[in-house]
């Protein structure tokens, strides 16, 4: 099944505008990266616990539609 949480996203540093990849996990628990460009750490921030949530809503979908389909099958 698909693990979301290990998930690749990408955003630009806020300060040189290079594109950084993070994995959602790191998004979910506020981790601090670097940007590998200028080196500055960027502390991440799940405003509103948004990406928190967001993983929980999807993963919840994905388990409606696992027992849909189970359902198919009998």
């Amino acid at each position: 099944m698909l693990h979301l949480p290990d998930a690749w996203v990408d955003f630009e540093c806020p300060r040189c505008g290079y594109s950084i990849d993070i994995q959602l996990v790191d998004a979910k628990a506020e981790a601090t990266v670097f940007c590998h460009n200028c080196k500055i750490p960027i502390k991440l921030n799940d405003q509103e616990a948004s990406v928190h949530s967001g993983l929980d809503q999807i993963d919840a979908a994905m388990r409606q539609l696992k027992n849909l389909f189970k359902k198919f099958g009998k």
